[in-house]
This record gives C-alpha cells, sequence and structure tokens, in this order.
C-alpha cells in the first residue's frame, strides 16, 4: 500500500488498501498488535507524528486492529471546513452528466455515509433531471436502490435512442419535402373587390386576362 501522510479524502482508501494487504498474507501478522505496527510503518508526516504519541503511550488502542482504525477514521477521516458526505449527497444532481456518470458519483458518496437503502433510492431519485424523474414515476421505492439504479440508466439509453431517431427523421423528411411554389406577386396586390371581381368574369387573378387560369398565368 501507499504511504500516508494525513490527507482526509484519502484516508479511506488507504485503510482498505491495508486491510486487503493484510487479509492476502495473514501469516505475516499474527497478532493484532503487528497489524497495528505494519499500518504506522506506513505513515508519514502528521499521521505517523500522531501515531508515535500512541504507540509511545502504550494506548489500548495498539493492541486492536479495528479499534486503532476507528481511532484513525475519528482523527483523518473528517473533513474539516468541507461539505459533509451527507450534504454531498442531498445536494447531488445529475446535471448535464449522463445517467451512468451521475450513479457513479452516487455510489462513492453513498457507500461511506451509513443510510439506509430507502434514503439513499429517495436521494438518487430527487437527483435525476426532471425528463428522467417523470420516466421513473411508475417505479415505487420496493423495486431496491441498485435495481432502481440500472432501471433508470437503461430508460435514458432507451430515451436517447428515441431522440435520435426522431430527429434523423425530421431531417429526411426536411430534405426530401418540395418547396413550395411561391405566389405570383399580383395576386398578393390585389383587394379582396378586385379578387372578386375577376373571379365573377372568369379572369385571371394575376394578369386580369381571360383564357386561362392563375396556375398557368405566363405573367
Amino acid at each position: 500500500p501507499a504511504v500516508f501522510s494525513g490527507n482526509t479524502a484519502e484516508c479511506r482508501g488507504f485503510l482498505f488498501q491495508v486491510s486487503l494487504y493484510i487479509e492476502m498474507q495473514p501469516q505475516r501478522f499474527p497478532s493484532e498488535r503487528a497489524r497495528v505496527a505494519f499500518l504506522i510503518s506506513l505513515l508519514t508526516g502528521r499521521a505517523l507524528a500522531w501515531a508515535s504519541m500512541l504507540w509511545s503511550a502504550e494506548s489500548p488502542a495498539i493492541t486492536s486492529f479495528a479499534a486503532f482504525t476507528t481511532r484513525f477514521t475519528e482523527v483523518f477521516g473528517t473533513s474539516t471546513g468541507v461539505t459533509s458526505t451527507a450534504d454531498q449527497l442531498l445536494e447531488l444532481r445529475q446535471g448535464t452528466d449522463s445517467v451512468v456518470d451521475y450513479s457513479l458519483r452516487f455510489r462513492m458518496l453513498a457507500a461511506p455515509s451509513g443510510w439506509n437503502e430507502a434514503a439513499l433510492l429517495g436521494t438518487y431519485r430527487r437527483g435525476l433531471n426532471q425528463e428522467l424523474q417523470m420516466a421513473m414515476a411508475p417505479y415505487d421505492d420496493t423495486l431496491g436502490l441498485e435495481a432502481f439504479i440500472q432501471r433508470s440508466i437503461r430508460l435514458s439509453q432507451r430515451l436517447t435512442a428515441c431522440r435520435t431517431t426522431e430527429a434523423e427523421t425530421t431531417q429526411v423528411f426536411a430534405s426530401t419535402a418540395p418547396e413550395p411554389k411561391p405566389m405570383p406577386l399580383g395576386s398578393r396586390r390585389l383587394s379582396p373587390q378586385k379578387q372578386k371581381r375577376r373571379l365573377a368574369s372568369r379572369a385571371c387573378l394575376c394578369c386580369e386576362d381571360h383564357g386561362h387560369r392563375i396556375a398557368q398565368c405566363p405573367a
């Protein structure tokens, strides 16, 4: 595992890597104290200074790996002056991101939150774009969080495919539609009275000559 200097953002990942390493090589760590010692050997900076004080004082925390990591998280896993995980979850919105990207950001915040599934599902639903919220409205919370997320991803992909097909169809019709014939200028200048008089005399609405209609007018 990489060394840890006290960066809050790296705390959870660091502990996860250390736990995995110990899990893969249990024979190297026959006691709880040995596990704690291994973790401390990977610390630098203020994190090492903190752990050194506990070790020198023979704190009960160094005799239990679980107790030590709990204390460790309390000190280095809590941000000061930074938005909490709960606040970040409540403020999270899909925005212009795809549902896949939104669900990934959501999962990263949900994992350490400690929230139950119902609370997480409701928060995920509220963060979706309005169009997708409407599309997902028929599915209630009993679907389960993971199933709900997967359903929203599939539904979003279908909506995107439908919009693409509609745009392509509109473009085809627009390119093949015949251009409308321009109305003869003369017919647009006629008053209603003149139009009525020419129609009554069977004269052309455009040039007022007889023997043809406006569609065949040479003018």
